[in-house]
């Protein structure tokens, strides 16, 4: 089992059982659209999901908004989702998908100070701590009773209510070119002294050590949030208490920006990497030639598609010394959650319903090459079986915005590193506006 996440056995994790999901729609909202499969009791989980009985049209036309920060493949899979269920209410229901993309933080913050969010949103990590006061509870939904331990205490409140529906469970670390490191006679890396070292022995066959896609924030907020996790948290003088105490002395963040600087200095990023974007990085590890990213499953996913041939895996995030271990991340990623001010919550919970279908979430989960977080819906891992069944009892932790920083500053680690590696930045002014809106943000959170 994992350490750090809740338990329950390995084979709920990484092989699912056989699930029906279905709806059973109250009938104490807006609209009168019932849910779009029948009711079935929990204990029903063993038999396969059925196709979903037509639902009663509502008393008008129906349509709804979701908001997703979702990109990619992920992005297309619930756009398909959502036309097939379109397909399937005919004009009754109509669910159109709004692709905020970069600027989904942005525009959801402005539309909670507004009090008027989309009908559905993705809640992107923040079921609970962002959203939870913006959302309908789900607990009566029959797919709840179906939510794995791993992951249904990150989606329910301290009240016991369930704020959204989990399609997969965020387990990663860093990926990696297996093949290229084979090539080069190098084992994966778990300390971070391997790691350099290994960084110089692919610099000097001619290869990238690092690719990173500088043109996107979240990428590079997405390599500071795993080096601050391994140097400031899981580490032997580690400060988690610190920043949960909220006295964390962030004069030691220089440990993450000196980390950075290294890798810049030692020519050990891609030549681009302050205008590449994600589909760049991906072509070039399709072509052997990139070694590490500090990103999520789903690059693996998006080489395959363009280097079927490619062995790409994942690999745990490196410590900087011999008395922790190696560890990999786990959380929240693709979820949906309904406001709960919505004018059609009917309608909303038959589509959120819809979303929880076996084939659905198996749909979403294989995106990111990551395990489903419904039992009874098993995602084809492919490759990165092997890696989930190796790292069995690896060391689990949470990401590092989402549980030691306050809300917002996501978006800052993703400005300010972008910043440094621009070199419009200088260390210094990194960790004073990292610290100066620590401090603004835990006050207003």
């Amino acid at each position: 089992m994992f350490k750090g996440l809740r338990p329950a056995t390995l084979m709920l994790l990484f092989i699912a059982l056989a699930l029906v999901v279905a709806a059973c729609g109250s009938n104490n909202g807006a609209d009168n659209a019932a849910s779009g499969s029948p009711a079935v009791s929990p204990s029903a989980a063993a038999t396969a999901a059925q196709p979903s009985s037509p639902s009663p049209a509502p008393s008008e036309p129906v349509t709804l908004e979701y908001a997703t920060n979702a990109s990619g493949g992920t992005l297309n899979a619930i756009k398909a989702i959502a036309a097939s269920f379109n397909a399937a209410n005919g004009q009754n229901i109509t669910v159109e998908v709004a692709d905020l993309g970069k600027d989904f933080n942005t525009q959801m913050t402005a539309r909670m100070a507004n009090n008027d969010l989309p009908d559905l949103f993705s809640t992107g990590g923040w079921a609970v701590r962002r959203f939870g006061e913006y959302e309908l509870p789900l607990n009566d939904r029959p797919w709840a009773a179906q939510l794995k331990n791993e992951i249904k205490s990150v989606v329910t409140d301290t009240a016991g209510n369930i704020v959204a529906l989990p399609m997969d469970i965020d387990i990663s670390g860093m990926v990696y070119n297996n093949a290229l490191l084979q090539q080069l006679g190098i084992a994966v890396p778990e300390t971070w002294e391997q790691f350099l070292a290994a960084c110089e022995a692919i610099k000097k066959a001619g290869k990238t050590p690092v690719g990173i896609a500088g043109k996107d924030s979240g990428d590079v907020a997405g390599l500071i949030g795993r080096v601050a996790l391994s140097l400031l948290i899981q580490s032997a003088n580690s400060e988690k208490e610190a920043f949960k105490a909220g006295s964390f002395d962030w004069n030691k963040y220089a440990a993450v920006t000196d980390f950075v600087a290294n890798l810049k200095s030692k020519g050990y990023l891609n030549a681009d990497y302050l205008t590449a974007d994600k589909p760049a990085v991906y072509a070039e590890f399709a072509k052997d030639n990139v070694a590490f990213a500090f990103q999520s499953n789903q690059t693996i996913a998006e080489v395959k598609k363009l280097n079927p041939n490619s062995d790409m895996s994942m690999m745990r995030i490196p410590v900087s010394d011999t008395t922790t271990q190696p560890f990999l991340i786990s959380g929240e990623r693709d979820s949906i959650g309904i406001w709960k001010d919505t004018k059609h919550p009917e309608a909303a919970r038959a589509f959120v319903d819809y979303m929880a279908r076996s084939e659905n979430v198996k749909a979403i989960a294989e995106t990111y090459s990551i395990p489903t977080a419904l039992n009874g819906s098993e995602a084809d891992l492919g490759d990165l079986q092997a890696a989930f069944n190796k790292f069995q009892d690896a060391s689990v932790s949470n990401h590092f915005d989402r549980e030691y920083l306050p809300n917002g500053m996501y978006s800052v680690i993703g400005t300010t590193s972008q910043g440094f590696l621009s070199d419009t930045m200088d260390a210094a002014a990194v960790i004073k506006t990292m610290s100066d809106e620590f401090a603004r943000l835990t006050k207003n959170g």
